[in-house]
């Protein structure tokens, strides 16, 4: 064995010793046993503050019951990403299977491959590079482990947001080109405002009423305007999720029916005054 052989033999020991001694002092720092969210929060601060700060950010620190660590991540640090990565972490605390944030994705492409694939996915990959063929609840609203998930959803349904157009855009681009996107964002952009002008519309006539009628009156009136806002949230629900079903049969469609009665309503208190 000539002396370049002998360093390299010497050298490649001092590695993997140290390169061991290294995983028994990371293994032997990673917390046991049943965990808070204070724990987390104390540890998580010191290795990656920016991951913290998102989220106390985000509507989950601010929501009446806060949904902390604990509540997406569960309270042993085994395998924590893994059980916030995938879909049921979001499920119960969105209403169920049944609640139109929910079933709007579930119905829809992205969904329907998530039922097929899920129990073959490979949850231990980061939510970014294209990494899950079906882009998942916390992939697209926790894109590269952002925990501002405010970020990526509309807050005002009546207003365009720029900003969360953007968010979702550099989400989509993993998997899909951008002429792609831009025209899929232009369109749901598109049926927003139209959904909108529904809305408008309904808002003018009622105003224009309440010069000649009571508010009670009007009650009836109101209260079918009320049922507009979950059917224009099923339209921005239907075109963020890709869902048709909440598009067109739960959203637009059912916004006509609102205008219509509201119209009716009106015209039935002018007609006899009551």
């Amino acid at each position: 064995m000539n002396i370049q052989n002998i360093i390299q033999f010497l050298f490649s020991g001092i590695v993997l010793l140290t390169f061991s001694d290294l995983s028994f002092a990371v293994d032997d720092l990673l917390p046991t046993g049943v965990l808070n969210n204070e724990q987390c929060i104390q540890c998580h601060e010191k290795t990656d503050a920016t991951l913290i700060e998102q989220w106390r950010k985000s509507v989950h620190a601010k929501a009446e019951t806060r949904v902390d660590c604990v509540a997406c991540h569960g309270t042993a640090h085994d395998s924590v990403a893994i059980k916030a990565r995938q879909d049921q972490a979001c499920v119960e605390c969105h209403g169920g299977e049944k609640d139109p944030v929910v079933h709007s994705y579930a119905s829809s492409k992205h969904g329907s491959l998530m039922k097929i694939q899920a129990k073959q996915q490979d949850w231990s990959k980061p939510l970014s590079m294209a990494n899950y063929r079906m882009p998942g609840c916390a992939y697209c609203h926790m894109h590269a482990g952002e925990h501002d998930i405010s970020a990526s959803v509309r807050r005002d349904i009546m207003q365009k947001s720029e900003k969360v157009q953007d968010v979702m855009r550099a989400v989509c681009a993993d998997c899909h080109a951008p002429r792609y996107i831009a025209h899929l964002l232009e369109n749901g952009e598109a049926m927003l405002e139209i959904a909108r002008m529904k809305v408008r519309e309904a808002d003018n006539l009622i105003r224009q009423a309440a010069s000649e009628f009571s508010d009670q009156q009007l009650s009836p009136v109101r209260e079918q305007r009320q049922k507009m806002q979950q059917h224009l949230a099923n339209v921005g629900l239907g075109a963020g999720h890709q869902s048709p079903d909440y598009q067109w049969w739960h959203g637009q469609p059912a916004l006509d029916g609102d205008l219509l009665r509201i119209k009716g309503m009106i015209s039935e208190l002018r007609k006899y005054g009551q």
